[in-house]
């Protein structure tokens, strides 16, 4: 018998929050596959393919973040990492979404571009780690 035993019960919002991270990595390799071979032509706009490299970038490195933090939730304060895990997703969503349908597509919402989103997006994955540092420090590690 181990003298860590494994904890099966994860919270149903932590699950999805790794279900929503390992999905995110999967569509992330995705893109990366497209900002790599996708002419230069079928971008919308001038440095789409950088642009479109960034958003991958933002959502690879968040969805491992998101993937971590979700194993390692009952290690921390419960309120402050599901609130971090939270606001991950939703920061993700907000930020690499906009920034590749601009690239992508130039999307517009009436006269404004999508990607005035991904500010919003980028303070919220902020927002996200200062709450899991919060939750390291609310709850001490046990051995």
């Amino acid at each position: 018998m181990s003298a860590n035993p494994v904890r099966t019960d994860m919270p149903d919002l932590i699950r999805g929050s790794f279900i929503f991270a390992a999905l995110s990595a999967a569509s992330g390799v995705m893109l990366g596959a497209l900002s790599a071979h996708l002419p230069d032509r079928l971008f919308a706009m001038p440095g789409g393919r950088a642009m479109l490299h960034s958003a991958v970038e933002i959502q690879m490195w968040h969805a491992l973040g998101l993937c971590v933090l979700s194993l390692n939730a009952s290690r921390l304060s419960p309120k402050l990492i599901r609130l971090s895990c939270l606001c991950m997703a939703v920061g993700m969503v907000l930020f690499c979404v906009p920034v590749t349908l601009l690239a992508l597509f130039n999307l517009r919402l009436g006269p404004m571009s999508v990607g005035r989103i991904a500010p919003y997006g980028g303070t919220m994955l902020m927002i996200a780690w200062c709450l899991a540092a919060a939750s390291a420090l609310r709850r001490p590690f046990r051995n």
